[in-house]
């Protein structure tokens, strides 16, 4: 008899504690659903990166210089946001950016990053490490050090054909001097400036492609060659 009354009260007990939890259980999910409900995450806006070039023919006293291909193997493009100091990522990796030469913008990123008023912009001047299989295989003759190229250059120099191939990477750090505008939904173009020609000249002469001794110099005409990026969501070349 007494066992009998202790089931029952065990199995009552059981009953109401099955209850309470599964009350509980529902206020938690409830509280849940309203935090969820409640917070509003900003919705990412959408960035495009574009170069825009210069002159493809130029002269310089009695020298003739005409460009007819310029590619870069360009990794990991970030944007700062200029309130909260964070940076987002907008392409990663390595990727082949073939500059259009007629004047005509070049998209070659586009990404999601939060809505923000951004005013830095980094990418690296990549040469293909060691052991990288690049996304362009012109971008590797080998393994050696002076096999792996981050830029190449096809034209003419005096009416004689030229392939320079540059060896040297390059950190990228612009500032814009007025910050690039991304919209909660919307969509914003930051275009880079950068003028190929400018690679093969020293202010007063041209620099032959062909002749070593100028490698440095051009080399680092190409580092120094990214100085300006503005927003240009209209991709016109020109800032807004």
């Amino acid at each position: 008899m007494w066992f009998g009354i202790f089931i029952k009260i065990k199995k009552l007990f059981m009953k109401k504690t099955i209850r309470i939890f599964s009350l509980l259980t529902i206020s938690a999910v409830a509280i849940i659903s309203v935090n969820r409900c409640g917070s509003i995450e900003p919705v990412d806006a959408t960035v495009t990166l574009s170069f825009n070039s210069g002159t493809i023919i130029d002269n310089i006293q009695e020298d003739t210089l005409e460009l007819d291909t310029v590619k870069i193997l360009l990794r990991d493009v970030k944007m700062k946001n200029q309130s909260t100091n964070d940076t987002m990522s907008v392409k990663v990796g390595s990727f082949v950016v073939m500059i259009n030469l007629a004047g005509i913008t070049t998209d070659f990123a586009i990404g999601n990053i939060p809505p923000g008023n951004y005013d830095r912009i980094k990418f690296k001047v990549h040469k293909v490490d060691k052991l990288e299989i690049p996304p362009d295989p012109e971008f590797r003759e080998g393994s050696n050090e002076s096999l792996r190229y981050s830029v190449i250059v096809k034209g003419v120099f005096n009416s004689i054909p030229f392939i320079y191939k540059s060896r040297k990477s390059a950190h990228q750090d612009l500032k814009l001097d007025i910050p690039l505008v991304v919209e909660e939904n919307g969509t914003a173009n930051l275009t880079i400036t950068v003028d190929p020609f400018s690679w093969f000249t020293d202010g007063s002469k041209l620099l032959d492609p062909a002749d070593s001794s100028n490698s440095n110099e051009i080399d680092n005409n190409i580092k120094d060659s990214f100085k300006k990026a503005f927003q240009d969501n209209n991709h016109d070349g020109i800032i807004d």
